[in-house]
């Protein structure tokens, strides 16, 4: 009995001795891993920034004057296998705020002349954006999406399909609003808050709704907006 309790408390002093170790090597071996995630952060954040600053000079085609705001994020330079670069392309007192990004990694993106792209927007094309048309805050708009047909794979593994979406002139994209591949947007239109763009829409109509749905159209006979 007495060698059964000695041997009892040599496990307890073991413990008492090698478990506070472990526990240290452990936590030791977190601080490494965050001190090193970190130090990653930094150097890819500086090497996209190194990217940014040649996108801006070298591959934005773009007209004076212009604005794109230093906090945008232009995704010109393809940083993923599979895609191609394509032309960025902005007009004449055009405006590209801040937070918003735009992709060309799937085909080109044009804001015209007097076109905006509003805070924290995503574009991704190909997209166009006609002259004096505006994207409101928070919108995303893309020209492709995953394919994902095949349940057998991962969507990611299954291409693209790819749809320019083309905004005409003088359009007016509300917030949050989200546009799919393929759509067309016509002259004059009012796109409301929230909407989901899925279809086409005439010049001169109002769509709102998830799936966006005209609600008014222009009477040029009356010179007013008309219920439909």
């Amino acid at each position: 009995m007495w060698e059964a309790e000695t041997k009892g408390g040599a496990i307890k002093r073991a413990r008492r001795i090698f478990l506070p170790a472990v526990h240290l090597a452990s936590n030791s071996f977190a601080v490494v891993e965050t001190v090193l995630g970190f130090a990653r952060d930094i150097v890819k954040a500086l090497y996209l920034a190194g990217i940014q600053l040649y996108v801006r000079l070298v591959c934005v085609e773009r007209e004076f004057p212009s604005s794109i705001r230093l906090r945008a994020r232009l995704d010109v330079v393809p940083l993923t296998a599979g895609c191609e670069r394509h032309r960025l392309s902005v007009g004449r007192h055009a405006l590209i705020e801040i937070h918003s990004v735009i992709c060309t990694w799937h085909g080109d993106v044009i804001v015209k002349e007097g076109a905006s792209v509003g805070i924290g927007s995503v574009v991704v094309g190909p997209v166009q954006i006609g002259e004096n048309s505006a994207v409101a805050q928070h919108c995303f708009i893309s020209g492709q999406s995953h394919c994902y047909e095949d349940v057998s794979q991962n969507f990611r593994a299954q291409g693209f399909q790819i749809a320019p979406v083309v905004i005409q002139k003088d359009v007016w994209i509300g917030s949050n609003c989200v546009i799919l591949p393929g759509v067309k947007i016509g002259n004059n239109s009012v796109i409301g808050a929230g909407s989901v763009v899925v279809n086409d829409i005439p010049p001169y109509r109002v769509a709102v709704g998830n799936p966006a749905k005209v609600i008014k159209k222009y009477d040029f006979n009356t010179e007013k907006w008309v219920r439909v």
